[in-house]
């Protein structure tokens, strides 16, 4: 479903229950109407996303390998200058 059709759902469903007049006690539905859409949104943004946010995960993680490596590599020439001193 997309968010366009989310949205026009949810004012569906907020119509309907404005129709029958609304008072204190419809909060609760339209709250739930709400919620509901929101929740279909947030799964629809997911859902679109999801392959953009693995390929940052996944640049990430070799980015943090690099920054290790050269760290590991560094410590190695600080610990053989350091001996060489002795």
């Amino acid at each position: 479903m997309s968010m366009k059709e989310i949205a026009r759902t949810a004012l569906d469903e907020m119509k309907a229950i404005e129709g029958s007049g609304l008072s204190n006690e419809h909060d609760a539905e339209i709250l739930a109407v709400i919620e509901r859409a929101l929740h279909a949104a947030t799964g629809v943004w997911v859902a679109e996303h999801a392959e953009l946010v693995a390929e940052h995960l996944s640049h990430s993680s070799g980015v943090a390998q690099e920054i290790n490596e050269e760290a590991e590599r560094r410590r190695g020439l600080l610990m053989a200058n350091l001996s060489a001193m002795r």
